[in-house]
């Protein structure tokens, strides 16, 4: 569903990259890692205490349309939203947009696949559902800001009541890899 959540519901979330690493404790005492995805996939979640009736609606209309899980959608980072002069990146032939986080020499990338606008240094032209550039040079970078598709990590949405204005959620959503 290529709509943001709306970004009412979206303050008050909490979340950032997850990583799949798999830890072997050896005899020694060491350990022996192994990175498990080439890309983080991102998590958020959000107790919502006393909501009122249009952020419960908002929640709850776009709980119903994206079936529960079944459907992605959009949604705000606040964490995290804006590129600048960031790398396109190339996998498997097909260049997206993406932004590369630095610790000393060690990168990680991650692939854009929702941009709400790019801004390309070079020619070319981007994909605004996808995030796919046709048309860039080698060495070419991107500005501008991007969502994240999520969906909803359960099938069940509960809201207690606690009166008639203001009602408790909690909501769980993951990044898909489109």
């Amino acid at each position: 569903i290529n709509t943001r959540l709306s970004e009412c519901v979206a303050y008050g979330f909490t979340g950032g990259p997850e990583w799949s690493t798999l830890i072997v404790d050896m005899d020694n005492g060491r350990e022996q890692r192994n990175g498990q995805w080439m890309y983080p996939k991102h998590r958020y979640s959000a107790q919502y205490l006393n909501l009122n009736p249009d952020g419960r609606d908002d929640i709850l209309a776009a709980f119903h349309a994206a079936k529960g899980r079944l459907h992605c959608f959009r949604f705000r980072d606040w964490n995290d939203y804006t590129a600048t002069a960031q790398p396109l990146i190339t996998v498997a032939g097909v260049t997206y947009l993406g932004k590369r986080y630095a610790l000393g020499a060690q990168t990680a990338d991650r692939l854009i696949q929702a941009p709400v606008s790019a801004t390309l240094s070079g020619a070319g032209s981007v994909n605004m559902q996808t995030g796919v550039v046709t048309g860039a040079a080698p060495g070419d970078t991107w500005t501008g800001e991007f969502d994240v598709w999520v969906r909803f990590d359960s099938d069940y949405n509960a809201f207690a009541i606690g009166n008639w204005n203001a009602h408790t959620a909690d909501i769980e959503l993951v990044e898909v890899r489109r």
